[in-house]
């Protein structure tokens, strides 16, 4: 221990202890008063025989009472320390988890597993401070938060009130656990230390099930990483909605099917209702029975018992479709799923041709409400704005009326369109986009040597028998995605303009080859419009997004404002 201003201590010391003992040595002046008998004043006798100078002092507590408390002034003065070691540089991270399965209300006294989390962290922060049980953070002590993505809530710093106030202020989320960004943040941190001597320690505080080895740490490149697990060991109470999509029949569009999966994570089988509303109007209740889970071994987790729900509906507007359920569990997040349903809606296409019957009735076979036929010398004199169907709203209606999808046959137009177009021994003009003739030496037929079968537009189509002749080749720029191959290169692509807009491609004339003789062209023309022209809701009528993706909404060029009617409404100025 010592003092940072000891002479100053002394020199107050050396004036005011004996300031203080001489008042009581000095004799003090009375006043003269004459009285009839001094038997009774014998007390007072004494008292002037106290105050007489360089008299032996009798004991006195309220003297004994005064110099303690200038001994505490004095020392106050001195300004006392603590002299106290850590090692140079050792820091310490801790990882909190706030994702949405720290919600769940089985963390200790009846709270959420978070609370449990910041409450053991809280308890760290303490031993560090303290540095009780070799807990030393000479380097300083760093918070983070992590779920989808981490988050530095306080950099390195040796006050614990900071590391207190930031670990109070970790909210909760809804969003899912992703620990390898909370790792490879801690991995930053670790690369940039200077000093070789410099330890850090990581404390990461989850409910998730990390298997640790005996030792209860596990090694990241030269840093000690310990897991502190939170909430129950016992299998959760919980029964989630895991997924929730709609589809529109694409024959009538005014039908749409509701599929939902609802898994059940504990070890009971559990009974409920889900309830389906629609623009929050309750429209019909189904009863739920789903199984337990399944214990795993040590090598594989859980299997939660699932059970899966089909709806039928007509409906030709867009709405709000809600699904809920009405088991009490621990975890509130994921009772209930939203969709916006998108309204019905059939293609309006364009053909751009010099003249083929056949590709007009391909088309018309698939069901489009409407096909515009169009030579190419009266396409280039339009304006490609003008070309742009308007976008649907709440309504249905959109803006204006323009084409969906474009299909260009035998045609490689020389403005670029301002629609997803489907170009059939064609190509948009594209920088770095080509469509090569046949070389000399070629031969005069060939196969299609291989297809993306996983590729929506490719979906049940098959080219194992189909002979093209001459048919060329594609040059892609960077970003282009081939869809068949040829003995000489990619015979179908698919490319997205800086614009965003969508085109595909072939690279020969599907009249000289054999393949309108199968079923899998008309289905590879079916397939393209509804991928052209609906996009992601070719496949899902309704729009959703699941937590931690960005959601994407596309707006006039005269909105001023959008807003969200959710299950949290929301308002944007469009910029």
């Amino acid at each position: 221990m010592g003092f940072l201003s000891p002479i100053t201590a002394l020199i107050a010391a050396g004036i005011a202890v004996p300031a203080l003992v001489l008042l009581y040595f000095l004799k003090l002046k009375r006043r003269r008063v004459a009285v009839a008998s001094t038997l009774l004043w014998r007390r007072a006798v004494q008292d002037m025989q106290v105050n007489a100078p360089f008299q032996k002092m009798r004991r006195n507590l309220l003297l004994l009472i005064q110099l303690l408390l200038l001994t505490a002034l004095l020392i106050a003065m001195a300004r006392p320390t603590r002299h106290a070691w850590v090692e140079p540089g050792e820091q310490v991270i801790l990882l909190i988890d706030n994702s949405a399965s720290m919600n769940a209300t089985d963390g200790r006294g009846g709270g959420t597993r978070l609370d449990e989390a910041k409450r053991r962290a809280m308890d760290l922060i303490d031993a560090i401070e303290a540095g009780s049980a070799g807990n030393t953070a000479g380097g300083g002590t760093m918070v983070v938060s992590f779920a989808h993505r981490a988050h530095p809530v306080q950099p390195f710093t040796r006050d614990p009130s900071l590391l207190r106030l930031a670990v109070r202020s970790i909210q909760p989320t809804d969003q899912v656990t992703n620990i390898g960004s909370a790792i490879d943040l801690v991995r930053t941190f670790e690369q940039s230390k200077t000093g070789a001597d410099q330890g850090l320690t990581v404390h990461a505080f989850t409910d998730g099930r990390v298997r640790l080895p005996a030792s209860g740490a596990l090694s990241l490149d030269g840093a000690e990483l310990v897991f502190a697990q939170v909430g129950s060991t016992q299998p959760p109470k919980n029964l989630a909605i895991v997924s929730f999509s709609a589809r529109r029949d694409f024959e009538r569009p005014q039908r749409v099917q509701v599929f939902a999966r609802v898994a059940n994570f504990g070890a009971e089988a559990v009974r409920a209702n889900l309830t389906l509303s629609i623009n929050g109007q309750a429209v019909r209740v189904e009863p739920l029975n789903v199984p337990p889970a399944q214990p795993g071994d040590a090598t594989t987790a859980d299997a939660p018992g699932t059970q899966s729900v089909q709806l039928d509906l007509v409906l030709t507007d867009s709405a709000m479709i809600e699904l809920r359920h009405d088991y009490a569990d621990d975890l509130a997040a994921d009772d209930a799923a939203w969709l916006m349903l998108a309204p019905a809606r059939r293609l309006r296409v364009l053909l751009v041709t010099p003249g083929n019957a056949f590709i007009e009735r391909v088309i018309s076979s698939v069901k489009v409400r409407d096909l515009v036929r169009m030579t190419p010398d009266k396409f280039e004199n339009q304006n490609p704005m003008l070309l742009s169907r308007g976008g649907w709203d709440s309504t249905g209606l959109g803006g204006s009326e323009g084409f969906d999808v474009i299909v260009f046959d035998g045609y490689s137009p020389k403005q670029m369109p301002t629609v997803d177009s489907l170009y059939l021994g064609g190509v948009p003009p594209v920088e770095g986009l080509a469509l090569s003739p046949p070389r000399e030496g070629d031969a005069a037929t060939q196969l299609v040597l291989d297809w993306r079968r996983d590729h929506p537009i490719m979906r049940y189509v098959v080219l194992d028998d189909v002979v093209l002749a001459q048919p060329g080749r594609i040059a892609l720029p960077m970003g282009g995605v081939v869809l068949a191959t040829g003995q000489h290169g990619p015979l179908m692509a698919e490319l997205v303009d800086a614009a965003g807009v969508r085109h595909v491609m072939t690279s020969f004339d599907v009249l000289q080859s054999n393949w309108p003789l199968y079923v899998s062209f008309p289905v590879f023309i079916s397939n393209s419009l509804q991928v052209l022209g609906l996009g992601n809701l070719a496949e899902e009528a309704g729009i959703g997004y699941r937590t931690g993706q960005v959601a994407v909404v596309p707006v006039r060029d005269d909105a001023e404002q959008v807003t969200y009617r959710g299950p949290v409404p929301l308002r944007g100025t469009v910029l």
